[in-house]
């Protein structure tokens, strides 16, 4: 499937891994699901068990270029799962991952923290990156699922300003919400204008493509997705999410800057970047149930155009 992918795209992908669980023998509670912790008589052992992991996909000849430590370190789940304090993290990076990626010449995979909802990620940050760990820490990971805190992506960022900020998981779960398309789909755009603005500097959706299930999935915690694949039919269903999506992933280039704006209502969401080549995009938002006007002034001219209601807009200057 990666080979495949990277064929249609005609380049290579840039990968990003995230353990969910040790190996049971590892952990406190001898099981891979319901939490338990990291033994700390294992920490040098599950490093060098991730480098190995790392290393398989570079013989497959696939770029591993990003680590999180833990996915949801914080979350006791009826899944793989592992507890770490912020503390137990940096204690794990310091002592036992980073050396291992160095020893294994693997120094160039990116270290991310956290990797869990967005209210948390300045304490997370304050507390494991200082003087010692700075050199070893990339990038700061986040998911969607206690809410917007927009807020915290910014104060992270104006805090570690070189440190990378990556979405790197939210789904759709039908526990939580059905598959209405526009809600979803707006769903979507509203979380990646609010964590671009916020300095978000990529995003990985989870998962892209599931079953007609909203699967596989070994507990039954279907979702909806950007594309389902119907495997008993043989058939793709591209929601419009993916389209919502694409606005933003089709015209904001590897590299491009944020630049600031200001806009006169609230009703309307919007982000702005100035790509490599010069070009200015604009992706707005209008999730109103009416049309809105917008009038753009940037050097000295005037643009007017319209967002209709319940619509996804690109302007591209």
């Amino acid at each position: 499937f990666l080979r495949a992918a990277e064929k249609e795209r005609g380049e290579s992908l840039d990968i990003m891994l995230s353990p969910w669980t040790p190996p049971a023998f590892m952990k406190t509670n001898e099981e891979r699901a319901h939490g338990g912790k990291l033994k700390p008589e294992y920490r040098e052992f599950w490093a060098e068990y991730i480098c190995r992991y790392i290393e398989e996909y570079k013989r497959e000849g696939f770029k591993v270029s990003r680590l999180t430590v833990q996915n949801e370190p914080a979350a006791v789940q009826t899944w793989d799962s592992c507890i770490y304090t912020a503390g137990e993290e940096k204690e794990f990076i310091k002592d036992a991952l980073y050396p291992a990626l160095v020893k294994h010449g693997l120094s160039d995979v990116k270290i991310n923290i956290w990797d869990h909802n967005k209210e948390r990620v300045v304490e997370w940050a304050r507390t494991i990156i200082d003087k010692e760990t700075d050199r070893m820490i990339d990038g700061i990971a986040f998911h969607w699922y206690s809410g917007d805190h927009f807020e915290a992506l910014r104060i992270a960022h104006e805090l570690f300003p070189k440190k990378e900020l990556i979405f790197t998981e939210g789904c759709v779960e039908y526990s939580r919400f059905d598959a209405d398309q526009l809600y979803n789909a707006q769903m979507y755009a509203h979380d990646i204008i609010g964590n671009l603005n916020g300095g978000m500097t990529g995003f990985l959706d989870w998962n892209l493509l599931l079953d007609e299930k909203g699967g596989p999935n070994h507990v039954q915690n279907y979702c909806d997705a950007p594309i389902m694949a119907d495997i008993t039919k043989d058939q793709l269903e591209v929601k419009l999410s993916y389209d919502y999506i694409g606005h933003f992933s089709r015209y904001i280039k590897k590299g491009a800057k944020r630049v600031a704006f200001t806009k006169y209502t609230s009703e309307l969401e919007m982000t702005a970047f100035k790509n490599p080549d010069g070009e200015i995009v604009l992706v707005l938002l209008n999730p109103t149930d009416h049309t809105m006007p917008v009038n753009i002034r940037i050097n000295g001219k005037i643009i007017e155009f319209e967002v209709h209601k319940n619509a996804i807009a690109t302007a591209l200057l």
